[in-house]
């Protein structure tokens, strides 16, 4: 079944023609070529001779020699005969083999012309739904030409309707970050601006504050600037493409590197090794932004496996926290889309696009109940190219 949905149709018409020719055409000539045969055959009278015979005793000389002369064309036409059917059986064979090969040819030149519309529309079809736009010709007439106008029409309609979206989806885009954003702002400027009225107030009712209450408010003011500075920070990474600077990077000592100052709150353990081609401040952003996002979820250790797989770096960083529901790994990716209170949503969109930016790539996997809990990041780096390896 499959096969014969791979066949082209004039391909299938072709061998139908064939099946039809020999199950039908072939057997009608060998009919006509025995009816020949048949009717030569009927066409000898076995008893001739013998009456030419039996007329010569009694026949004159002249007479004598005109039934010789018929006895002998008789026996020539008997033995011309079986050759003359072969010939004609070679004639026959031969009219229908070059038939058969002139119809075959001009039915498969003819099957072309005519299916090379249909072709030439489904493949304008294909990349129109690609999103690629191309020119469909209207030359065909009746019916086909209609499905070519319409196609033509189709298209015209799918572009204006692609622009409206496209418009529609970045104004959405937009108002969605818009929103995030003055929410996200909007947080640490609660506090500031509650602690700058309590400040006022105290001054206002002529109270002196004491330099630990001072240094209190301030600090407290200090962190919500740092909240927002992070927020900024964040999205200037997002919003910017990074310049990458690519060299030899020993994988396990840039995991080191993040997870070492971090080995007070969450302990990272480390196997194997690799080296790879990578922006070491990029890829520092990537480990940090993965060990931050595990300490946000509530682990408490972290188990980075570093090895080289079909000449790639892999390193698999897992922890052990709560993970994420299977119908939210797909979002995770997404620019402010986050499941955890107080996220941004910006931190693993940020960690996809510097992976892609140094030619690596990222890809989640969480399992969220039972005793395996937890996140599993895969990333993959390019390799050391042979001629940069140090010789061992």
């Amino acid at each position: 079944m499959n096969i014969t949905k791979r066949i082209e149709l004039e391909w299938k018409i072709l061998i139908l023609a064939c099946l039809l020719f020999f199950a039908f055409a072939w057997p009608l000539q060998l009919m006509f070529a025995d009816r020949l045969e048949l009717t030569l055959r009927r066409s000898i009278d076995p008893d001739l001779e013998n009456i030419l015979r039996s007329q010569l005793p009694s026949a004159d000389a002249k007479e004598k020699a005109a039934v010789v002369a018929a006895i002998e064309r008789h026996r020539q036409w008997r033995v011309m005969m079986p050759l003359l059917i072969k010939e004609q059986r070679q004639i026959m064979f031969a009219f229908s083999t070059v038939f058969f090969v002139v119809m075959v040819v001009g039915a498969f030149w003819t099957l072309r012309r005519l299916t090379r519309p249909l072709k030439d529309l489904a493949y304008a079809v294909t990349r129109i739904g690609k999103g690629t736009r191309t020119e469909v010709a209207v030359t065909s007439g009746g019916a086909l030409g209609t499905l070519e106008g319409a196609v033509s029409r189709l298209q015209e309609e799918l572009v204006a309707l692609r622009k409206q979206a496209q418009l529609q989806g970045m104004e959405k885009a937009w108002q969605d970050i818009a929103r995030v954003m003055a929410h996200e702002i909007k947080n640490p400027l609660t506090p500031i601006r509650l602690t700058l009225d309590r400040m006022e107030e105290k001054a206002g009712q002529g109270e002196g504050t004491d330099a630990a209450t001072t240094l209190k408010f301030l600090n407290r003011i200090n962190e919500q600037v740092d909240a927002l500075e992070r927020l900024v920070n964040q999205f200037r990474s997002f919003s910017r493409e990074p310049e990458m600077r690519a060299r030899e990077v020993d994988v396990a000592e840039a995991v080191r590197a993040v997870s070492d100052p971090l080995s007070g709150r969450i302990a990272t353990t480390i196997k194997g090794s690799a080296r790879a081609m990578a922006d070491p401040y990029l890829l520092s952003q990537v480990f940090l932004n993965i060990w931050k996002n595990a300490m946000e979820s509530g682990a408490t250790a972290v188990i980075a496996d570093i090895l080289t797989r079909q000449t790639r770096c892999v390193v698999s960083i897992h922890d052990n926290g709560p993970g994420i529901a299977p119908e939210h790994l797909e979002s995770v990716w997404l620019p402010y889309v986050s499941f955890k209170k107080g996220g941004t949503g910006l931190g693993l969109p940020v960690v996809k696009k510097l992976m892609e930016t140094m030619g690596g790539a990222i890809e989640l996997h969480s399992q969220s109940s039972g005793s395996e809990r937890g996140c599993t990041f895969i990333a993959s780096l390019p390799p050391v190219p042979v001629g940069e390896r140090p010789h061992e």
